[in-house]
């Protein structure tokens, strides 16, 4: 499977058990810029701002005070599933007052973040050198 990434943002939201969940994915160039662009886009109204990247064997994901596992994995697991490089996936929740459980919030999660980079836009990544004859 050849590795893609984004060639433009995408957004997708979904309304589960009355919480609103906003995905939002971008391709990055590295660690720095993707959290740059969490602390730009992170709604500090909302409940939780959870958020996965890729970036060649590095990853990092966080469940923002959601139950452990139920938030950053699932949407690392949406971008690795899809066969997705060099790209972060925000997840936004504003809690509408019905619990989703554990298992409801690992579903809306990572199918939030499933369905914003199944829609989105892709190019593939191809592998580069610089030689000199």
């Amino acid at each position: 499977m050849s590795l893609v990434t984004l060639a433009a943002t995408a957004r997708f939201a979904l309304e589960a058990r009355k919480s609103r969940f906003l995905a939002q994915a971008i391709a990055i160039e590295s660690a720095e810029q993707a959290l740059a662009w969490l602390r730009e886009i992170a709604d500090p109204d909302a409940t939780h701002n959870c958020w996965a990247y890729r970036l060649g064997s590095a990853y990092r994901f966080s469940d923002d005070a959601e139950p452990g596992g139920t938030a950053g994995r699932p949407i690392l697991a949406a971008i690795d599933n899809q066969g997705f490089d060099r790209v972060m996936v925000v997840v936004t929740r504003w809690y509408g007052g019905i619990n989703l459980g554990a298992g409801g919030l690992v579903r809306a999660y990572g199918g939030a973040a499933a369905e914003c980079l199944r829609n989105a836009p892709r190019r593939e990544l191809i592998a580069t050198v610089v030689a000199r004859l």
